[in-house]
């Protein structure tokens, strides 16, 4: 579609044999015919030129922005349903590192629904970027690459100490450390990768502070003579820190960040000294650093502070308006305040544990936690969807049954909800109180049957339980009464 636009196809020496000639007034005039096609709606085709431009030069991170927005586009469109047309491959066919880095680009953003191979082709296209003098690029790729490895289902260390050690030789330290430090906490065990995270974090300290220029004005000596930078790193490391402290904190990891937008490490110095002071336009300047961090990046994690920082919000609110209800118990204005703003709470955490539960898919607790917000929402029927997937995590199993259990008892599925409350007593390593609880939401789904199928038998093993309870906690809950309504009810129906 594309080979005789603007001349003839790059041959594989130009495109790339590990010393490609690169051609920026080129590059630029495939990234001007893309834009206009991608406006038109025409994705597939405009990726065939944002590809067709990046052959001529990689540096261009421009092209390199374009070409995954209209690779982005056309993957949720109806046409990115069914599969590129072979223009689209041919477009980078061909050898030398350039198109060997285009294709795993293109793979990885194919990818969208198996985020593990996304993942797969990520460290591949960080791999092939390495061998290439591909200037701003790199480090933008590096991120991207990054950020697929978080999204991994199935993370594996391999994928990250690869990119480490890709990214080490791209010149950015910095940056191989934080995906070393992923591939450290998947294998404590491996000492030769500790090793090499350890000269790794010097060689990031010597890019930033200019280390390597020891015995120069400026470099390792006069370094370790500035007592200014010797006590904001003392300062940065305290647990506990006064106002004036925290607001240097602050100012240096400004500065930081303003000599380094882009590095990671940065920016989650600068969010955690905000967060730590915590004043309102703290947060705000930490929400907005978190969420712009994650557009930029696609790494969740920063989406998750951002979301993080707007329930605490959302909870210091509840808690105010709790404590005005305390102190005016009768006032139905205030009980309105607290229940709109909990529930608007509520709703926040849902929408936020939605998008863990998408992005970390595997990890079965954000199913435990998002089914108890539907709980408390009084959306049993969505509760129990999430509740019966959490099961099967051994961490929590216990807590879910007993949850799913409550769940089906306010569906009215008493069976459902004495079975579940059964399977929940039979989990090992339940605190007495976590069982004393169960054995109380058992008894009153057995009373339900007692008392709507006039069942002697569920009755008169809710009466048992509800005693038991009585002689280990008098004071606990309704226990007293329900004890004596279920005294009243066997009686009833032994009468008959």
């Amino acid at each position: 579609m594309i080979s005789n636009f603007f001349g003839k196809k790059p041959s594989s020496d130009s495109a790339g044999n590990g010393g490609p000639e690169f051609s920026p007034e080129k590059a630029e005039k495939f990234f001007q015919h893309a834009r206009v096609v991608h406006e038109s709606g025409n994705y597939e085709y405009a990726m065939q030129l944002w590809l067709r431009g990046l052959q001529q030069d990689l540096r261009m991170v421009t092209g390199l922005e374009g070409y995954v927005a209209s690779a982005a586009q056309f993957v949720n469109s109806p046409e990115g349903k069914k599969r590129t047309s072979k223009d689209t491959r041919t477009a980078i066919s061909g050898g030398g590192e350039v198109n060997k880095f285009l294709s795993a680009l293109f793979d990885w953003t194919m990818n969208v629904d198996d985020k593990s191979a996304a993942a797969a082709a990520a460290v591949k296209a960080c791999e092939a970027i390495a061998k290439l003098p591909a200037g701003d690029t790199v480090r933008k790729v590096g991120e991207w690459a990054y950020a697929a490895s978080r999204n991994d289902p199935k993370p594996k260390k391999d994928n990250y100490a690869r990119m480490m050690r890709a990214l080490d030789s791209m010149g950015l330290p910095d940056l191989a450390v934080s995906i070393g430090e992923e591939a450290r906490r998947l294998d404590p065990s491996d000492g030769e990768l500790s090793n090499e995270l350890k000269m790794l974090a010097a060689k990031a300290t010597m890019a930033r502070g200019g280390y390597e220029k020891t015995g120069a004005e400026g470099g390792f000596r006069q370094n370790i003579r500035d007592a200014g930078k010797q006590k904001a790193l003392e300062e940065a490391d305290r647990l506990s820190k006064t106002d004036d402290v925290k607001d240097r904190v602050i100012a240096a990891a400004e500065v930081e960040f303003t000599a380094r937008p882009e590095d990671i490490p940065t920016i989650e110095k600068l969010i955690k000294a905000l967060r730590e002071r915590g004043k309102p336009s703290d947060e705000e300047r930490a929400y907005t650093v978190a969420l712009q961090t994650f557009e930029r990046t696609r790494i969740f994690k920063f989406r998750q502070t951002a979301g993080d920082i707007r329930i605490r919000q959302a909870r210091r609110k509840v808690s105010s308006a709790r404590q005005m209800l305390e102190a005016a118990p009768g006032d139905e204005t205030v009980k309105s305040i607290y229940e709109t703003e909990k529930n608007a709470m509520l709703e926040l955490e849902v929408q936020e544990l939605k998008l863990c539960v998408e992005n970390y898919p595997t990890d079965l607790t954000w199913k435990y936690e998002l089914g108890r917000r539907y709980f408390e929402l009084n959306n049993y029927e969505e509760a129990i969807g999430q509740f019966q997937e959490a099961q099967n995590d051994p961490r929590v199993r216990g807590r879910v049954l007993h949850m799913l259990g409550l769940s089906f008892l306010r569906c009215d599925l008493a069976d459902e909800a004495v079975e579940t409350l059964r399977r929940a007593l039979e989990v090992p390593d339940m605190t007495p109180e976590d069982q004393r609880d169960i054995r109380y939401d058992l008894c009153c789904a057995l009373q339900v049957n007692g008392e709507t199928r006039r069942d002697l038998t569920a009755a008169e093993e809710a009466e048992k339980i509800a005693s038991q309870i009585l002689i280990q906690a008098i004071g606990y809950k309704d226990i007293k009464a329900r004890r004596e309504s279920l005294k009243k009810l066997v009686a009833e129906l032994r009468a008959k």
